[in-house]
């Protein structure tokens, strides 16, 4: 599956209510205010992945560059290491009152991914096209689930309205920063099909970062390992470089 499910709960959501951390709020605005990475609006990171599967292992770099002001929010991720992939590439859109839009480029050229295949893998590892779509009321049917908190977290269940490999997205948040720092896939029998977890956090509060996290697939005994290698935040993020186009 891929590197760019990690993204995804994530991207669009707006930076002022994150640094407000978690405290109180429908399960909308807390889930709006959650992020996977960082709450900057603008930004640019680089991961290392160690991905392991019954073949064996292989490393790759990802770098994510993402912009999400004036309601929109959009995310260019590529592969920079190893060279011979440098050509795979992901491509997500998203705007206020329209569908996701994705793209991804490999050497066989590049192609839009239909809501029926997004949980396919993406650049090879144990994140799917899933990890990167937005979750809101508009999709799910959210709600708050007081059962599943923590001393420091609070749990959102997200119930997808349309075809899914999996039944409900488990979300824990962390109240003090609003950095979303578990996930798990359960599918129709409340079984665990995919759990991702932050490992090491640096920072407090609302600088809090994920410096390393896991994603494993429960099904099939694989796993991704993501370690955050450089965040950087650009004053400006040029509109043309999210374009299927110019992949």
């Amino acid at each position: 599956m891929t590197i760019i499910r990690i993204a995804a709960l994530l991207l669009a959501l707006p930076a002022a209510i994150a640094a407000q951390g978690v405290e109180s709020g429908s399960a909308d605005a807390i889930l709006a205010g959650a992020y996977l990475f960082t709450p900057d609006p603008s930004f640019i990171l680089r991961l290392g992945m160690e991905i392991s599967d019954s073949m064996g292992t292989k490393s790759r770099e990802i770098e994510l560059t993402v912009d999400r002001r004036d309601g929109h929010m959009y995310a260019l991720s590529r592969v920079t290491q190893p060279a011979f992939l440098s050509d795979m590439k992901f491509l997500r859109r998203s705007e206020r009152g329209k569908p996701d839009a994705i793209w991804i480029k490999t050497s066989r050229g590049i192609r839009r991914v239909g809501e029926g295949n997004r949980d396919e893998s993406v650049f090879g590892s144990n994140f799917t096209v899933e990890d990167f779509g937005s979750v809101s009321s508009e999709g799910f049917d959210i709600a708050l689930d007081p059962g599943l908190d923590t001393a420091t977290e609070t749990a959102i269940v997200a119930r997808p309205r349309d075809k899914a490999d999996y039944t409900q997205r488990i979300i824990w948040i962390l109240r003090a920063s609003g950095l979303i720092d578990r996930l798990e896939y359960r599918g129709s029998a409340g079984q665990t099909l995919r759990r991702y977890m932050v490992t090491k956090v640096g920072g407090t509060g609302k600088d809090a970062r994920p410096l390393e996290a896991e994603m494993d697939d429960l099904t099939n005994g694989g796993s991704t390992k993501v370690t955050l290698v450089s965040l950087s935040n650009p004053a400006v993020l040029p509109e043309r470089i999210f374009t299927a186009g110019a992949l």
